[in-house]
């Protein structure tokens, strides 16, 4: 839909025709190779569609490099995946494959702010976020967990955390 947008100044376009323009001019000369940074940011849910659709439609037939810290775009897009922090490679796969790494070892629970500290202590916490006036924390173990905890699927994001915060899943590091 860039063709019907032609007259327009370049300033006056929304972010993510500029994404797409940025993209058409990358793709001139038919290259092999496309590096996106952060391609999604900032864009609207229905952009972001559109983008994330024009990106897999273009990883078809070109190799697509993406950086980004929206990890749902890792998912939704990549075949192959790294999680790259303070420049070293800290894990290497598919995502899907990464992700069952995981799986029966997510534990989610709803606690009291004023537990989090001694639950940090006691356990492998891929993640917590205020929920509700509690706090969700989401908890990396291989045996299960009491306490009202429950087993959950794993998401990307449980990956990325449980790398960034150093936790073993037994991927390619």
């Amino acid at each position: 839909n860039l063709w019907e947008a032609k007259d327009q100044k370049l300033g006056t376009y929304s972010g993510g025709m500029k994404q797409r323009f940025g993209i058409a001019q990358a793709l001139i000369g038919d290259p092999k190779l496309i590096i996106v940074d952060e391609p999604t940011a900032g864009l609207d849910p229905m952009e972001r569609n559109r983008f994330h659709n024009l990106l897999s439609e273009i990883g078809e037939n070109v190799i697509v490099i993406l950086s980004t810290h929206i990890v749902d775009d890792v998912s939704d897009l990549c075949n192959n995946m790294a999680i790259i922090l303070n420049g070293e490679v800290h894990l290497v796969g598919e995502p899907i494959q990464l992700i069952k790494k995981l799986d029966q070892k997510v534990w989610k629970g709803l606690i009291e702010k004023s537990d989090l500290v001694e639950i940090e202590k006691e356990n492998d916490v891929i993640s917590s976020r205020l929920y509700l006036g509690k706090v969700q924390v989401r908890i990396f173990s291989e045996s299960p967990m009491q306490n009202g905890f429950e087993s959950v699927s794993p998401e990307i994001e449980d990956l990325y955390f449980a790398t960034i915060n150093g936790l073993s899943i037994g991927g390619s590091e």
